[in-house]
């Protein structure tokens, strides 16, 4: 297993996260990346988390407030990404979520919640894997 690191997200990682994100077939201009990562810096409410190995960010997990008047403050899991070489590596996958979940506690939220396409079937498997419930759809 190659070593790891799990950090908080930095303009400077915008060709990875372009990458990554034209793999999901999100073809935003690669251009604006840096200038969104700056920004969902600034606002300072997003949780934006990458993993990297040797360099490369190959995975990254964000998540936004998520505010209703029927439960307390939580974050909404928006983005959960890997490269394919990676994202069926549990011990990646599960310390990342594990970070974000401690971070999420840490910033005031009180659980995590996340919507995904149903054919993600391995993210829906990571999810399961670590505790979460399915209403899977």
């Amino acid at each position: 297993m190659k070593d790891f690191e799990i950090r908080r997200i930095k303009t400077s990682d915008w060709k990875d996260i372009h990458e990554l994100n034209v793999k999901m077939g999100y073809n935003y201009e690669a251009e604006k990346v840096e200038r969104r990562i700056q920004s969902v810096l600034d606002a300072s409410t997003d949780i934006l988390l990458v993993l990297e190995v040797e360099g490369k960010v190959v995975g990254y997990v964000h998540g936004t407030p998520y505010n209703t008047l029927y439960t307390e403050r939580m974050v909404n899991i928006i983005a959960f990404v890997f490269t394919v070489e990676y994202r069926e590596c549990k011990e990646m996958t599960d310390a990342i979520l594990s970070t974000f979940e401690k971070e999420s506690k840490r910033n005031g939220f009180s659980g995590v919640r996340m919507s995904a396409n149903s054919d993600r079937i391995i993210l829906h498997g990571i999810m399961l894997d670590n505790g979460y419930e399915s209403n899977r759809n």
